[in-house]
């Protein structure tokens, strides 16, 4: 094996266990910050699948996470100067899609994003402060907190519950 075969061989053996070191232990809301936390969740399509994480950051930063298929998932965002609308990149896996977000509910910190993925698929989001507040006022009906993919109910996934910083 060359040394640019083992370099490759090397990252991709490392690449896991540095993605699941990335993915803080606690998410803390504190907009002044620039670790600052919020928890994200998805639909891809209407079969059911989704994805979750958290996203990092002030005005901009990263997002990390996985899908309900086990795919790793990460990406970019950034608002738009002096708004609460800007756009984010999401690869999860083989698929990639550019988000557009806005501003959903200021009384739970939430924006809400739409997407047509490289392959064609279309994909919904969902990140706030008070996620798991925001769902429950947006799906009233649910014996549980989650959302609706297509026909399909998917509980909140396990994350760390968002913090507020001090």
């Amino acid at each position: 094996m060359n040394l640019p075969s083992k370099a490759i061989a090397i990252l991709l053996l490392c690449a896991p266990s540095a993605l699941a070191a990335s993915q803080p232990r606690t998410c803390v809301f504190d907009p002044e910050s620039p670790q600052n936390c919020v928890r994200f969740v998805g639909c891809i399509h209407d079969e059911g699948e989704y994805f979750y994480g958290t996203v990092i950051g002030q005005t901009s930063g990263t997002l990390s996470g996985r899908t309900s298929e086990g795919e790793t998932c990460f990406g970019t965002w950034a608002n738009e100067d002096g708004k609460t609308s800007g756009a984010s990149t999401l690869t999860c896996g083989p698929e990639s899609a550019r988000f557009k977000y806005f501003a959903r509910s200021n009384d739970f910190n939430v924006v809400s994003g739409v997407a047509i993925s490289d392959k064609g698929r279309r994909m919904m989001s969902w990140a706030g402060a008070d996620l798991e507040g925001y769902l429950r006022v947006k799906f009233p009906n649910a014996t549980e907190t989650g959302l609706q993919c297509g026909d399909n109910w998917v509980p909140l996934p396990d994350l760390p519950k968002t913090e507020t910083g001090d």
